[in-house]
Formats: structure tokens, sequence, C-alpha cells
């Protein structure tokens, strides 16, 4: 399906100087329009002085990412291992702003009419590198469980809106079950460009969705009882790196099923009338994303205005219809599922290879980035005199107002630097660029004078034009059987707007809750 054009249309996560006709916040554009997952995009300062890594070394280096173990699910169900180590933790509840109606979690505006998310929102922030569709995407399947917090969602970082902060417990029905129920997800997702892994976890700075198998609804903080539970209202699936869950069934088919559902409300799908469909309560069988318009159960599911992407579906099953086709919207989302044979590129343009500058100066980074699909990732390394000084995942995928990969150094110190930047994809491919600069007089000591005036990332709180991502993802939704983007995480990335407070640390940029709205159109 061919979209519309929608050139009017200003949203946050456009660069200000692409809205300077819109009224400001903190330097970023208001916004026309509404959606839970769009964030604030601005070009973030990072303070590399030796004094600003020694005080918060973790907010520089990551750590590296944690691979899951299938083998010890057998123990686990054995007993031999306990599925949740630290026992049961304090549940905090919803965060401010979400309602739970019957089996669902969404924002309040939503839930009283008030807000739509309108396609228009969706469609403005396609320009900003990975945003573009189709995109790959990659869907992981944590049957080990594991540490969680509490914020907007980050899968690379363990951070969910709807988490306990302390050990999800692990899959307690052993490894076969595990990979019987993984390959039948596997199947689901065949026809469309989503990598389903559960043996390997990917790497932090792809965009991926975490998905907890296992559990119940007592272990997040969800009011009431699910079949499992996700992000929802996210129409376009701005928010990529989602933590979303499917609680224990002794089905196998219903906890693929369960587990394919809450994908789907991640990626903006919502409950389905069509009993073959995985996005629907009634199916008893082996569902699938089901081709042609069926209805959206919204009053017969959980009430009124909880079908949080409605504009979205009458894109492809027309204007008041009142349906949604899942296989329509998710090739849309995410193409089909021919591999992706060409790699992403990178071209850093600032600053300049041999470069000098003066003790105490400010360097803006800006590169070019880009492949043949969305979805995609990239991170920043910075060595110092051979010392790696900063190697993080850019979550929220800054740019400046030319969509150019973006971040500002501050705090350099006298000695001889080089910049990497690498663009991962969905298909282990890299693309990266480096180039190297004089600070001084290399071998001098002695800290160096900040005067970028800026934002420092990391350090305090600041932003993924992710698609929405951080990110780099945010809000919830939460469905049972059912529902339920972009955050804050340890490190700062991927915070929601409206969704609660942001997450502790970090590298400090937060998703924003759109300024603006529209009175909501209801279609019948």
């Amino acid at each position: 399906m061919r979209r519309t054009s929608f050139a009017l249309v200003v949203l946050a996560l456009v660069p200000a100087a692409a809205a300077a006709d819109s009224p400001a916040v903190d330097g970023v554009a208001a916004v026309d329009g509404y959606h839970p997952y769009a964030k604030r995009q601005g070009v973030p300062t990072i303070d590399l002085s030796a004094r600003a890594r020694a005080a918060a070394p973790e907010r520089y280096l990551a750590e590296p990412t944690p691979q899951p173990d299938m083998k010890r699910l057998d123990r686990v169900m054995r007993g031999e291992l306990p599925a949740d180590p630290d026992g049961d933790q304090p549940r905090t509840g919803l965060p401010d702003g979400w309602v739970q109606r019957g089996s669902v979690v969404l924002p309040a505006g939503i839930d009283d009419g008030s807000l739509v998310v309108e396609p228009e929102t969706i469609f403005a922030v396609e320009d900003i590198p990975g945003n573009a569709y189709p995109r790959k995407h990659t869907l992981f399947l944590n049957f080990n469980g594991g540490m969680l917090s509490s914020g907007g969602d980050n899968s690379a970082e363990n951070v969910s809106q709807l988490a306990k902060n302390g050990t999800y417990p692990a899959w307690t029905q052993g490894e076969p079950k595990a990979v019987a129920i993984a390959q039948a997800v596997q199947a689901d997702f065949a026809p469309f460009g989503v990598n389903v892994v559960y043996e390997a976890r990917p790497d932090k700075v792809l965009p991926y969705t975490m998905e907890m198998m296992g559990g119940d609804w007592q272990d997040t903080n969800i009011d009431s009882p699910a079949g499992g539970v996700a992000p929802g209202a996210d129409c376009g699936a701005l928010g990529q790196r989602h933590v979303v869950y499917a609680f224990d069934s002794a089905s196998t088919v219903q906890m693929a099923n369960t587990a394919s559902q809450e994908a789907g409300h991640a990626y903006g799908l919502d409950h389905s009338l069509d009993c073959n469909s995985v996005m629907s309560y009634c199916g008893g069988g082996d569902g699938s994303f089901r081709q042609g318009c069926a209805g959206l159960c919204e009053a017969a599911c959980q009430g009124p205005n909880s079908a949080g992407c409605q504009l979205t579906h009458e894109m492809f099953c027309g204007a008041d219809s009142f349906e949604q086709n899942d296989f329509d919207e998710m090739t849309w989302l995410f193409g089909t599922n021919e591999p992706d044979m060409e790699a992403p590129t990178a071209e850093i343009v600032s600053p300049v290879d041999g470069d000098t500058f003066d003790v105490g100066a400010s360097v803006d980074f800006r590169a070019v980035v880009a492949d043949n699909y969305g979805g995609f990732g990239w991170l920043v390394r910075v060595e110092k005199d051979g010392e790696v000084i900063l190697d993080e995942p850019r979550y929220d995928r800054e740019v400046d107002d030319e969509y150019r990969a973006a971040l500002n150094f501050s705090g350099l110190e006298s000695g001889a630097y080089t910049v990497t930047i690498e663009v991962h994809d969905h298909f282990g491919q890299v693309g990266s660029d480096t180039i190297s600069f004089v600070v001084g007089t290399p071998g001098e000591t002695g800290p160096a004078e900040d005067t970028s005036g800026g934002t420092t990332d990391p350090g305090d709180s600041g932003g993924d034009a992710e698609s929405g991502g951080s990110s780099g993802d945010g809000g919830t939704v939460g469905s049972a059987g059912g529902t339920a983007d972009g955050g804050g995480d340890p490190k700062g990335c991927e915070c929601t707007a409206g969704t609660g407070p942001a997450a502790p640390g970090a590298l400090g940029l937060a998703w924003l809750a759109i300024l603006g709205a529209r009175p909501r159109r209801r279609a019948r």
C-alpha cells in the first residue's frame, strides 16, 4: 500500500531546523498530532574529560551483552536451579498517565477519547536514519529471565516500563518445550522481515524487541491478570527497543500465540475478531497474522477507545472501517522475508581526519549513515592515546538538522584521538568509518576547561529519534492473552514521555510526550 505524503505535519522528532515555524520547548519544536512513543530530538554533549569519566565510568563503556544458556532450563525444571533467585519483589503499579481497561494498558488520553495517534505523526520521522519503512527487525525470546529494572523500555539494557526491580523468573518447563515454542513463533513471523532468535541475544547496537518468556502477571507491575503484556498504542512501531511478556501457559500452541500477539501489540496491532489470528482472544488453535480485514475487538474485549492504532489500521482497511489487516500492516512495517545482502554505510564528515584543536575546544561529531532497510543502529567509539574512553550504542540515534548522526564532545584534554562510528543491521553486517584528530600537544596533562555550554551526555538527564526508537524505545500497554516504543535505562537511553518517571542514571536523553494533540476521531 502506497502511503500518502503529509508534508505539513511537524513532530518533535523532526530536527528543530525543519520546524522553525512551530513553538519550541528547550529548543525542540512543538508537535502537531500525538504519538506516545515519539521522542525529543537534540544533539547531546558528552564530556570526555578524565574527571567526568572517572566519576561515572559505566556511562562511557557498555557492558558486554549477556548470552542465554538454554541448557540451564532443564536444571530449573528439575529444581536444581531457582527460577527466581531473589524471590518476589514489591509491585509499584502502572506508570503515571497509563490506565488498564480489562486486559489492556493505554495512555489515559487515548482511553478517555481525547487523543488519537494519527498516521501523519508516524511518517513525519521517516527521514531520520533507521526509521524508514520497511525496516528489518529482531525479536529475542528470553527464556532465561534475569535482572530487570523499571523505566522506559530499552531491551539492550534490561529496562522495562512494566518491570519490577529485580530478577524476572526463568522458564520452568524445560528446554525442549522452549525450543518448540520458539519455532512456532518463528513460523508466525516467517513471512516478514523479522528475525526471531532465542539461542543468541543480539548485540546492544541493534534495535530489537525482547520478550520475557514465562513468569506470570504478578511478576510485572500491571494491575490485574493477563496472559501477556506489551507496550501498546505504538502505531507504526516507532519504539524499536520494547520489552514484552508472554506469561506461563501449559500449552505450547497457546504460549506461542501469546508470544506472537504481545510482539504484535508492540508493533501497533490491536485485538482482532478473527479467531484464526494470533491477535485474537477467541482462537484455540495455532494462529497467524491474517490476511484480509477483520473487525477490531475493542468494546467486546476490553472497553471503548482501547484500539489505540485505529487510524493506522484504516490505511489498510479504509476510513471508518474499524478493521485491521494483520498481514498487510506487518508487511508495511517490516517488508517481506528476503535477506538483507547490503551492508550499511557510514561516513564521518566532521571533524576532518587530521584536524587539530586547542585544549578545551568543543568538537562537533557528524556522520552520514544509511542502509537499504530501516531498523539499523549505530555506536560511537572514541580512543585517546590508544585507550578506549567511549564505546556506547547511541540508543537514541541522535541526529542534527541535516539528519546526520550527531554528538558534541567537550572536556577534550591534550592527546591523540581516534573516533569510529559503526552501523549495524539485522543480518550481522557492519559499516564503519574512522578519523583521527589531535588536541593540544600530546603528552601534556591537566584537565581541560569545558567551554561547550551545552547539555552533557553522559552525566545529566537527557534522548531514538528511535523510531520513535530508543530507541531506543517507552510507555506501556498491557494485555491479557493479549495486550498491554523507544528509554530510561541504566545508561539513560529510551525514557518514555508521559509514562512515569524516567529511569535513574544514564546517558540522559528522554522520550517526549507529544505536546500537541488533536481531538480523537472515532470510527464506527
